[in-house]
C-alpha cells in the first residue's frame, strides 16, 4: 500500500472518529468530547493536506483531472470550510452534518483509481488552478449552507438546547451562501479569462458552462433576495437545500449522465 493510500485512509478514519465523537457530544454534553472531535478533524485535515501535497508534487499541477481527484479536492475544501466555521463560531456538534457529507465523499473516493492523468496543454496555466480551486471552495460553502439549512429546519421543529439557536444558524447559513457566491464569482471570472486565452472566447455554450452559469445565477438570486426581499430563516434554508441539488447536478450529474466538451467533464 502506498503512502498516499495510507494517508487517505488515515484521514477517513480520523473524520469517522470525529463524527462519532460529535455524535456522542450531541447526546452526552461533555466538553472533552467536543475538544476531542475538533482535534480529530484537525488531524484528518492535516493527513489529507499532506496527501494532496504529495499528489500535487508528483503530478506537477493541481491533481483534479479525474473523478478521484475532484472528489478528493472537494472533500479537502469541505473540511477546510468546516474548520473555518468551527474556529470562528465554535459550532461543535453542528458539524455532524457537514462531516457526514465529507465522509460520503471520501467513502466514494477510496475504491477509485488514484492515478494521475496527464494535464492537457490548454489546462497548463495558473488560471486553471485558480478556476478549479475557487470552484470547489464555492461548492464547499454551498455544501456547508446545505448542512446548516437542514440543521435550521430541524432546530425550528425540535427547539433543542443541544443544537445552536436559530439566530446563529440563520447567520451561518447566510454567510455560507454569500462567501460561496463570492468565490464562485471569482471562479467564473478566471474561467472566462482562461477560456479566452486557450480558445479565443470567454464563454461557450457547452452544458457544463451553462449549468455553472445557472449555479451562479441561483445563488446570486439568493443573495439578492436576502437583501431586497428579506427572505430569511426557513425560506432561505429550503433554498440552500435546493441549491445544493443544483450544485451536485452541475458537478456530478452532467459528467455521469450527459456528455460535455468541458475540459473537466
Amino acid at each position: 500500500m502506498t503512502l498516499m493510500n495510507l494517508l487517505l485512509q488515515g484521514a477517513f478514519a480520523a473524520y469517522l472518529l470525529a463524527f462519532s465523537a460529535y455524535l456522542l457530544h450531541l447526546f452526552w454534553r461533555r466538553p472533552f468530547l467536543g475538544r476531542l472531535a475538533f482535534g480529530l478533524v484537525i488531524s484528518g485535515f492535516a493527513l489529507q493536506s499532506l496527501c494532496l501535497g504529495l499528489r500535487w508534487s508528483a503530478a506537477g499541477f493541481l491533481p483534479v483531472t479525474n473523478l478521484f481527484g475532484t472528489q478528493f479536492f472537494f472533500s479537502w475544501a469541505l473540511a477546510a470550510t468546516y474548520l473555518y466555521f468551527e474556529i470562528r463560531y465554535r459550532i461543535q456538534s453542528a458539524g455532524l452534518f457537514v462531516l457526514g457529507c465529507n465522509l460520503a465523499l471520501l467513502l466514494s473516493v477510496l475504491p477509485r483509481n488514484p492515478a494521475l492523468p496527464p494535464l492537457i496543454p490548454a489546462l497548463d496555466t495558473p488560471l486553471f488552478t485558480l478556476h478549479v480551486s475557487l470552484s470547489f471552495f464555492g461548492y464547499a460553502f454551498f455544501a456547508m449552507a446545505f448542512s446548516l439549512g437542514v440543521l435550521y429546519l430541524l432546530q425550528r421543529r425540535l427547539d433543542s438546547p443541544r443544537l445552536p439557536d436559530l439566530a446563529l444558524l440563520r447567520k451561518l447559513n447566510e454567510e455560507s451562501i454569500f462567501l460561496g457566491f463570492c468565490l464562485f464569482t471569482l471562479c467564473m471570472v478566471f474561467g472566462s479569462i482562461w477560456a479566452y486565452i486557450a480558445w479565443g472566447y470567454y464563454f461557450s455554450w457547452n452544458i457544463k458552462a451553462v449549468w455553472s452559469s445557472l449555479v451562479w445565477l441561483y445563488f446570486g438570486g439568493m443573495c439578492h433576495a436576502k437583501f431586497v426581499r428579506r427572505w430569511q430563516g426557513g425560506v432561505y434554508a429550503w433554498l440552500s437545500i435546493a441549491g445544493f441539488g443544483v450544485v451536485l447536478f452541475t458537478y456530478l450529474g452532467i459528467g455521469l449522465l450527459l456528455s460535455s466538451n468541458h475540459p473537466l467533464g
